[in-house]
């Protein structure tokens, strides 16, 4: 492993020099949703500032259209948010519980690191300035895994990369107090109090007034994650921890709008429409301005009509004295725009759109010409669709976050914390996470493109769509509308199928078990019968063997006649195939039906196994039957029968 890098302070300002162009285009996005759209950009204080009204005072009309387009695709986009489902790399019954119980734990996670929440601020980042982060970390203070949202004022990566996943380090920047600082690194106090605010980047947010300075006593801490394992907090150019990170899978995920190839940064869904914006509050200004030339027309007064300056204001029934030799006056009236100006308005309108792809249906507006409510529809899903390619994005990068938080899991959650986590299914959580190496030989795959919801009403129709198909009982679907126990049947089967499991490692450690009829039988079937088509199982030893089959056939004929148990313990083996007959006709026909001799031979030694083996429970039955008439003579003689 290399050593960390003695010039940090100086690697980090490189990429702050690097995006600074970048973060004028994300400070002109933020203010134009603020709607703050009159804008010039001042060198002497590196910000945007609001352009002064002119002398003429001509009016400057903002209308923020894309205040509306920013809100409604945070709806989409948050409605669609992903949970995360988990699918077995097999069908196998350890894969699936492997899967189900990394589901049940991920679903706990999901809910109570409010995921959902976090995930629409990262949307707000990504539609606002195209790019954003999230870091998944174990905090040993809370000790529990925590996620956290980055947007891309505060993400840094290493000079001069193309692409995210070139960078050979990936920075996170937070603000924090002097104090607090200190109280958790005292050995830096000196060090801490030295360092002052960078003025290259100030605070990186966008703040309503005049200066963007943060609050006093704050300074940057950045938290450094390498590709290579190594791990840093650094403030100032010092460090305050060296380490490495704990989980194979990166802890950082860069999530992007818009990709474009050989563009470190992401392209937000605002930054197409400023222009557009700009040239739509121009237009709209002067036809308003026009409208007031129009409705308050200039007067033509002569010099020699004697009016005052102030004689003519707009209150209605004003008396106006003049000379009438010297000239009337008279209004003279605006020249109207023409029709193409009004045309380009709805143009440059219609054209914003576009570049950002969301129209007037989306918006919930009638688009001209369409009055078929499923056309209306359909533009508005060909519209949705165009945020698929984002949606991906979001769920490539979730996928990897479940994966980390597995992997945390397995490390820091001990079998009491995941009890108390989930309840008395938690040692199967457990147990399932501490046995999945995912990434070295991955057992499950995370599939965030499900998007299964886990509110309370998509509960709930799942649930009255399971009774309205008769796949489950009114009786079952009363209970889990009532308790809110939508995923009770796959905690129990996850359960059943940990029981049955390690029922079978007690037989294949040379162990004896029992199986009640209060058990799951069809999920010790299914263990039990896939165990027995393994090679492991033909590796053990012919009386565990002999033990697990007995066990399967009690297993399959439990609720059949006793009959049937024997005539299945007779006939076990389709191949070879013997008979339970005495006759010794039937026996030869039996062993001399197969054309191979090896066959012949087999069925040969089988039908010997099965005599030897009737043999010896005819012996005793004769063993018992003599011991009990032996007992039952003792007693005619202890009890003086004459």
């Amino acid at each position: 492993m290399e050593s960390f890098p003695k010039n940090i302070g100086g690697l980090i300002g490189e990429s702050k020099n690097e995006k600074k162009t970048e973060k004028r285009l994300w400070d002109l996005s933020l203010k134009f949703v603020e709607g703050r759209q009159w804008l010039s950009y001042d060198k002497r204080v590196s910000q945007f500032i609001t352009a002064n009204l002119q002398a003429d005072g001509q009016s400057r009309v903002t209308v923020n259209l894309l205040i509306n387009i920013y809100r409604n695709v945070l709806s989409r986009l948050a409605l669609s948010y992903p949970s995360i489902a988990v699918m077995p790399a097999t069908p196998s019954a350890e894969d699936i519980l492997k899967a189900k119980t990394s589901e049940m734990a991920l679903q706990y996670y999901w809910h109570r690191d409010d995921m959902k929440h976090k995930l629409e601020q990262l949307i707000k980042w990504l539609l606002t300035t195209g790019t954003g982060a999230t870091h998944t970390f174990y905090d040993s203070s809370e000790k529990r895994i925590l996620t956290e949202v980055y947007g891309a004022y505060d993400i840094f990566f290493e000079r001069a990369v193309i692409n995210p996943d070139d960078s050979r380090w990936i920075a996170l920047r937070t603000y924090t107090t002097k104090h607090e600082l200190k109280k958790v690194y005292p050995d830096h106090a000196k060090e801490i109090d030295q360092t002052s605010m960078s003025d290259e980047d100030n605070y990186g947010l966008i703040s309503s007034g005049t200066t963007n300075e943060p609050p006093k006593d704050r300074v940057e801490l950045f938290e450094i994650y390498w590709r290579d394992g190594r791990h840093a907090i650094v403030v100032g150019g010092t460090y305050l921890h060296k380490g490495k990170w704990s989980t194979k899978t990166y802890p950082v995920q860069i999530y992007r709008y818009t990709e474009v190839p050989r563009r470190l940064w992401g392209i937000s869904m605002l930054a197409p429409a400023l222009d557009l914006q700009m040239l739509y509050n121009r237009a709209r200004s002067q036809v308003i301005h026009n409208v007031e030339l129009m409705g308050n027309p200039k007067w033509l007064i002569p010099k020699t009509a004697g009016i005052n300056t102030h004689a003519l204001t707009s209150k209605p029934g004003e008396k106006v004295f003049y000379n009438p030799a010297g000239g009337a006056p008279q209004q003279v009236a605006a020249a109207p725009l023409p029709g193409y100006m009004l045309d380009n308005i709805s143009r440059i309108q219609s054209e914003m759109m576009d570049t950002i792809g969301i129209h007037s249906v989306t918006l919930g507006k009638r688009a001209v010409g369409v009055t078929s409510g499923k056309a209306m529809t359909t533009l508005s899903e060909k519209d949705t669709s165009q945020l698929q390619i984002t949606q991906e994005a979001i769920e490539r990068g979730v996928t990897k976050v479940g994966k980390t938080v597995l992997e945390l899991m397995k490390r820091h959650y001990t079998e009491d914390r995941m009890m108390r986590t989930l309840d008395q299914y938690g040692q199967v959580a457990f147990t399932a996470l501490k046995n999945t190496d995912i990434i070295d030989d991955p057992d499950i795959f995370l599939q965030a493109g499900s998007l299964f919801r886990d509110e309370a009403q998509d509960r709930d129709a799942k649930v009255m769509q399971l009774l309205e198909m008769g796949l489950i009982e009114p009786e079952a679907a009363l209970q889990e509308l009532s308790f809110r126990t939508g995923n009770k049947n796959v905690s129990e089967k996850a359960q059943s199928i940990s029981h049955a499991t390690d029922m079978l490692d007690a037989v294949r450690m040379g162990g004896e078990i029992e199986i009640f009829s209060s058990d799951d039988l069809k999920t010790f079937k299914e263990v039990f019968g896939e165990f027995m088509r393994t090679t492991e199982f033909y590796e053990m030893p012919p009386p565990t063997q002999e033990y697990l089959r007995d066990a399967l056939v009690a297993i399959a004929t439990a609720s059949a006649p006793n009959e049937d148990y024997e005539n299945l313990l007779a006939s076990k083996k389709v191949f070879p195939r013997g008979t339970s007959s005495s006759d010794p006709a039937a026996i030869a026909k039996q062993m001399m039906g197969p054309g191979s001799q090896s066959a012949q031979a087999q069925v040969a030694q089988e039908q010997a196994a099965r005599a030897q083996q009737t043999g010896s429970m005819a012996s005793a039955e004769r063993s018992m039957t003599r011991g009990s008439e032996a007992g039952m003579s003792n007693m005619r003689q202890g009890g003086g029968i004459r």
